[in-house]
């Protein structure tokens, strides 16, 4: 533990706390307040430059407004990659005791992102609630992120591995795997023993980066803020602050740009009775099928060649990401046309897919017709490209993200079109580590449901969906869904 102003060691030790300045004058009855950071982040998030919105004046904010500010290290901090909300859990219960104990009362806590799932755990399954009273999520995926399931997908998986994007952290925040959290969690006795806020952004940050494309993607599954969707930051036995049109996941942790509309709740640990008022947005299960995914491994070496198909002319995000900077990635318009990838953008380390090398594709609108895409890289490398398609989806894919299975019942795979769209669905499921455990193709016509072939061990799976069919005007169309979901047999 160190006083005044934190400085953060270059290699931060997890089980650390740290003070921040004193405030000159402190209200006596103002309780300290334990700022808890996100996935791959460390204590030095709340007062150091955040990755597109310049400083974290966090510390400065709550000393002027006359709070103790305490920050930890969890093992995100040691830079080997996000652990599990169990894990971290553990740890901040930990944490929190001495912490408590130090200041002899109550704590209350701010946590951004995943930092929100790991206090939840802390409090509620590792017994830490006596030592905090309410609690601030800040853009918490506590539903899950569909940005997750990208990262464990049939096509990501490659250059997620390469790129060292595959942890505990990451697996845990799939929707599948919340869901399952969520199922653990919402129940126990213990939620009711503090006082739970959230607080969402639904900007999606700067152009070409790594929200903006997060953003783009998730915006299939509903209002977001580049990593996070709105319904996924809420719970149901909370209060709602505020969704905020201008803040973005990263800029939602700045001190002045939220800490005044949070610090009236922030008085006192005493339990409040203010809970959530009007409905609980919820995800929808018909997923819209508005990207065209593919990706895998690029030998050096090699052309690699994909086509797909666009049904109408559309307004289009496409654009591609490689371990590589230099590998070469071109588009063959359906008209024939060679569109080169514009200048490789660097995705920021501690971002979603960070230390990818970012290659955008600059089109106002696409036509229709069969396109294709080329790579090639003069070393091993991997690749993912993402099709983000302005249209109204021809078929929805509809999955729970929680499914009970045994004997009598089975996971249904629903899928549904109008009644005159004709087309087939490849179906590829893998379990953690990557393994193909099912693959099979459906042909349908309208709406269609098909039996998924048995499953015998409990866990997350990832469910990666190619589509291709022609519309009732006969023409073309590729579309991928990608989905996780936490099976019981």
């Amino acid at each position: 533990m160190r006083k005044g102003v934190i400085v953060i060691d270059s290699q931060a030790v997890p089980g650390k706390w740290f003070l921040g300045k004193a405030p000159d004058v402190r209200t006596p009855s103002y309780p300290p307040i334990v700022f808890v950071q996100g996935r791959n982040s460390s204590a030095s998030s709340w007062n150091e430059e955040t990755i597109y919105h310049g400083l974290n004046d966090m510390e400065r904010i709550a000393c002027l407004a006359g709070y103790q500010s305490v920050f930890v290290e969890l093992y995100d901090s040691e830079g080997k990659g996000s652990r599990s909300q169990w894990d971290n859990g553990k740890l901040l219960s930990t944490i929190l005791k001495e912490i408590s104990t130090y200041f002899g009362q109550k704590l209350n806590i701010i946590a951004h992102s995943k930092g929100g799932i790991d206090v939840q755990a802390a409090l509620i399954h590792y017994d830490a609630y006596p030592y905090a009273g309410r609690v601030l999520s800040l853009s918490a995926p506590h539903k899950g992120s569909h940005l997750a399931d990208l990262s464990y997908s049939w096509y990501a998986s490659w250059l997620a591995e390469l790129l060292g994007q595959k942890d505990d952290g990451t697996f845990s925040l799939q929707t599948g795997e919340m869901t399952h959290f969520r199922s653990l969690t919402d129940q126990n006795k213990n939620i009711n023993k503090n006082t739970y806020f959230t607080a969402a952004g639904a900007s999606r940050g700067p152009a070409f980066s790594s929200l903006s494309l997060g953003g783009a993607y998730l915006s299939s599954y509903g209002e977001n803020d580049g990593l996070v969707n709105v319904w996924s930051t809420v719970l149901p036995y909370g209060k709602h602050l505020f969704t905020d049109q201008s803040l973005d996941h990263d800029s939602i942790r700045i001190g002045s740009r939220f800490f005044s509309k949070a610090e009236p709740f922030l008085k006192s640990t005493e339990p409040s009775s203010i809970l959530t008022k009007g409905p609980i947005p919820e995800e929808s299960l018909e997923t819209e099928a508005n990207h065209i995914i593919r990706g895998g491994p690029l030998p050096a070496g090699q052309f690699v060649k994909l086509s797909f198909s666009i049904e109408k002319e559309a307004e289009v995000t496409l654009f591609t990401m490689s371990a590589d900077k230099e590998t070469k990635v071109t588009l063959r318009s359906p008209s024939g046309t060679i569109i080169p990838a514009q200048q490789p953008i660097a995705l920021p380390e501690k971002s979603y897919f960070g230390g990818a090398w970012l290659h955008p594709f600059e089109l106002d609108h696409a036509e229709p017709g069969t396109w294709e895409l080329s790579l090639q890289s003069s070393k091993n490398d991997a690749f993912l490209f993402i099709g983000n398609i302005h249209l109204p989806s021809p078929v929805q894919i509809i999955l729970p993200a929680l499914t009970i299975m045994n004997s009598k019942k089975k996971l249904l795979l629903r899928s549904q079109s109008s009644k005159t769209a004709i087309y087939s669905c490849q179906w590829r499921m893998i379990d953690r580590s990557g393994t193909l455990i099912h693959e099979f193709t459906t042909k349908a016509q309208g709406a269609a449901q098909h039996p998924l072939p048995s499953i015998t061990k409990e866990g997350t799976y990832n469910i990666t969906v190619d589509i291709e069919g022609t519309t009732e005007q006969g023409t073309p169309f590729t579309r991928t869904t990608v989905r996780s979901i936490y099976l019981t047999p």
